[in-house]
């Protein structure tokens, strides 16, 4: 009777804490949580109301977040299973949420999907360039936790009317851009390049030299030889020449290029909408460097949805929502919203994307990235993967300074990259 008494008194302590309220039966909502503006947040918000509409098993809700802090906003909520199930990010994110158990496998409806006959979100991931399914398929337990979006990357940016002048041409490889920019600087007395994204060039000399990357299982860089010293050394010695600019003089690469700072920057491909030429220049822009050294690589940035965990019925919510959001019609609409492209060939194929990119601004620089698309590739998404690219501009730094030999930056970045794989 005393424990009859006793339940009964919780019971009712926990009827007045929840109201009592009957279990509401209803879609389950899936959250999407963003930082994300004009056309972006307005096709997310359309894109969860078609999708809302189109079916009533699950009901998307577009939340917008403060940019400032958002990722220990998410982090510590989906740690809390209060957060969202999606956000949308690059593929490395994703590592540390996967590791900690906070991400969702969507591998699993992918194969049940399967085992009914449906294909469809099989067809579009196995769609991507080979190259570029690294990046979706490339988590330590082979699992896949993201999917790309849309596609942006670096292009090259530089001052056509002092091109023109000099006579040169933009460089096919890096031999080309340092003779140009040896003479931009005997010339003019400017730094002829620098380097709005110091990793994503560092990343392609090493992969267009053919050193590879990181071995996933024996948790190491591969990328430690004379090869890599040299590599260091040639643009340490390319800075103090004056050639290449190793820091900007005002805040952003694109002003320096406006003001006549510099004659040229590799960065990423959205600066074509912030670069305003002074003085009567004239803006060019080219391919960035996809092939070089025997070696082809480019470095592809793919941004999209990472699905995290919080409830069975919410996760699996989030996947269909990702089927019908890169769905052919409705990805290309993220990719024209974002000013990118698609990496889908299940996009592409679409009479429409193709009249996108035919018709694309003759002041767009997405045509310079689609050339360079048919050599991107990507890194695994590995434990430690982000630190490696910190450490690989850090040692870097240290050879440009003076700090230390390149030989001994490459000896120490090997070190610090191993340990951080290992951690």
């Amino acid at each position: 009777m005393k424990k009859l008494t006793v339940f009964i008194v919780s019971a009712l302590a926990a009827c007045l804490l929840s109201g009592c309220k009957k279990k509401v039966s209803g879609p389950v909502s899936v959250e999407i949580w963003h930082t994300y503006n004009g056309a972006q947040e307005a096709f997310l918000k359309e894109s969860a109301e078609a999708f809302n509409a189109s079916q009533s098993t699950y009901e998307v809700k577009v939340l917008a977040q403060d940019y400032s802090g958002f990722s220990d906003t998410v982090y510590n909520a989906v740690a809390n299973k209060v957060g969202p199930s999606i956000i949308f990010n690059y593929g490395s994110t994703a590592v540390d949420y996967a590791k900690e158990g906070l991400a969702v496998n969507i591998s699993k409806y992918i194969e049940a999907d399967v085992a009914k006959g449906d294909t469809q979100m099989r067809d579009i991931i196995d769609s991507l360039p080979e190259s570029m399914q690294v990046d979706v398929k490339g988590f330590e337990d082979g699992g896949i936790y993201y999917l790309p979006g849309c596609t942006t990357g670096p292009v090259f940016f530089y001052n056509k009317t002092l091109y023109d002048e000099l006579g040169l041409v933009p460089p096919s490889d890096w031999d080309e851009l340092e003779s140009n920019c040896r003479i931009v600087y005997e010339k003019k007395g400017i730094a002829g390049f620098y380097s709005d994204g110091l990793v994503d060039n560092i990343q392609a000399l090493i992969m267009q030299n053919g050193l590879g990357y990181i071995d996933v299982k024996g948790k190491k860089v591969l990328f430690g030889s004379d090869k890599l010293v040299s590599i260091y050394q040639w643009y340490a010695d390319c800075c103090r020449k004056g050639w290449f600019a190793f820091n900007t003089i005002v805040k952003y690469a694109s002003e320096d290029l406006s003001n006549g700072t510099i004659a040229a920057f590799s960065g990423s491909c959205v600066n074509d909408q912030y670069i305003t030429m002074l003085n009567g220049a004239e803006l060019g822009i080219a391919p960035w460097i996809g092939s070089s050294n025997g070696g082809s690589f480019y470095t592809a940035w793919n941004r999209g949805p990472i699905f995290l965990s919080r409830s069975e019925e919410a996760d699996r919510g989030a996947y269909e929502f990702a089927k019908f959001f890169l769905s052919p019609e409705r990805n290309l609409g993220w990719a024209q919203a974002n000013s990118a492209l698609s990496p889908y060939g299940t996009t592409q194929a679409l009479d429409s994307y193709a009249a996108y990119v035919s018709n694309l601004p003759k002041t767009s620089a997405l045509p310079a990235v689609q050339q360079n698309l048919a050599v991107s590739g990507s890194f695994p998404n590995v434990h430690g993967g982000s630190q490696v690219r910190n450490i690989l501009v850090e040692y870097m730094n240290n050879v440009v300074d003076g700090k230390m030999s390149a030989k001994n930056a490459v000896a120490a970045l090997v070190n610090d990259c191993n340990a951080s794989l290992n951690d």
